[in-house]
Parts: C-alpha cells; structure tokens; sequence
C-alpha cells in the first residue's frame, strides 16, 4: 500500500507512471483499444450535434405553430408524475452523499435540472394568483436548490479531477472546461504521410 508520504515524495513522473502501471491492472481498461474509444467519441459528437442542429428549425415551428393556450390532457398525472421523478432524484442524490458514492455528482446535476424545469414550467402554466405563488416558490426554493446542486456537482468534478491529475504528475490548475474527458485521447497523433521528393 502506498501511503499520502510515499506520493508526496515521488516526482511528477513516478507519479505518472504509477497511475499508467496502476491503470494496465484493469483488464477492462486495457481491453479498450485507444482506436475504439476515439471512433464511440466522434459518434457521440455527432450525433448530439446533429440533434442539437435538428432542434433549431423545431423550435422556431413550435414558436409560430403552437397556440398561447392549450386545454391540456392528464394535467394532474403529468405533475405528479414529474414531481414524483423529481422526488425520487433528491432523494437519490440524498442517499448518494450519506453514503459518499461518486454517483451523486450525476444525481445532483439530474435533480438540478428538473429543478429548474419544474421552476419554469410552475411560472409559464399558472394564472392568477397562482403565478405569483409558482414565481415566489422558483425564485426562494427551486432555483436556489437547483444552483446549489449544480455548483455541488462542479465542485466533486473537480476535486475528482485535481486529485487525479496530481497523481498522474499533471497541473491541476486547469479549467474544467478544458480539462481532458477521462480515458479518451485529448488529441490523436498525426502520423505525416510520406513525403514527396523532388
């Protein structure tokens, strides 16, 4: 076992070298071939940025197609359903911290993110009085908690992150958003092709 000493006093490459040697131990790790990982990254990017293209000429439908009001069906299973989605997450998210599981950095962005849909959506269907109750319960509690949860889910990521980066005997002062995702390549290396002569 190494002790927090013995990692102190190892340089940035013993270090480095350890987190490869410590990483060859998982077969499953090492199974994955850094080709494969690369071709399920370029899928990912492009379908998700196809679908994000797709919804601008969805959006600007819905905007001049939709009617300002609309008789809606299941109205009380669609809120009760959405907040018992809502009830399950936080509580999820609860459990996952009680028990430490690095799981709850998923949870508490989930649980945020219905959060801040249940804020919009309690503002933009309520009327009357009851707008004013749907904006002050948004404003005080829901996107209060929401923001919360966001900025817990940051803050393990990146002291996830550091911790991982200072073992592998890299800085950890970078950015989250220009941090590498872990276990694809950052970038391929080019292999130049031969060159003409003259």
């Amino acid at each position: 076992m190494i002790a927090d000493a013995d990692l102190q006093s190892m340089t940035a490459a013993e270090r480095a070298d350890l987190a490869r040697r410590l990483a060859q131990l998982q077969p499953r790790l090492a199974r994955r071939s850094i080709a494969a990982t690369e071709r399920a990254r370029r899928w990912f990017v492009i379908v998700i940025g196809v679908a994000s293209v797709l919804m601008i000429p969805w959006v600007i439908a819905l905007g001049l197609r939709l009617p300002p009001r609309y008789l809606a069906g299941n109205w009380d299973l669609t809120w009760v359903g959405f907040d018992g989605a809502l009830m399950v997450t936080l509580g999820f998210t609860a459990w996952a911290a009680l028990r430490r599981r690095q799981v709850v950095v998923l949870a508490a962005l989930v649980s945020g993110t219905l959060l801040a849909c249940d804020a919009w959506f309690d503002i933009m269907t309520a009327s009357g009085p009851d707008r004013w109750v749907s904006l002050a319960t948004a404003l005080l509690v829901e996107l209060p908690l929401a923001g919360w949860l966001f900025f817990v889910s940051h803050h393990l990521v990146r002291l996830s992150m550091r911790r991982l980066m200072v073992l592998s005997g890299q800085s950890p002062e970078v950015s989250l958003l220009k941090l590498p995702a872990l276990g694809v390549p950052s970038h391929r290396k080019r292999h130049p092709g031969p060159r003409a002569t003259a």
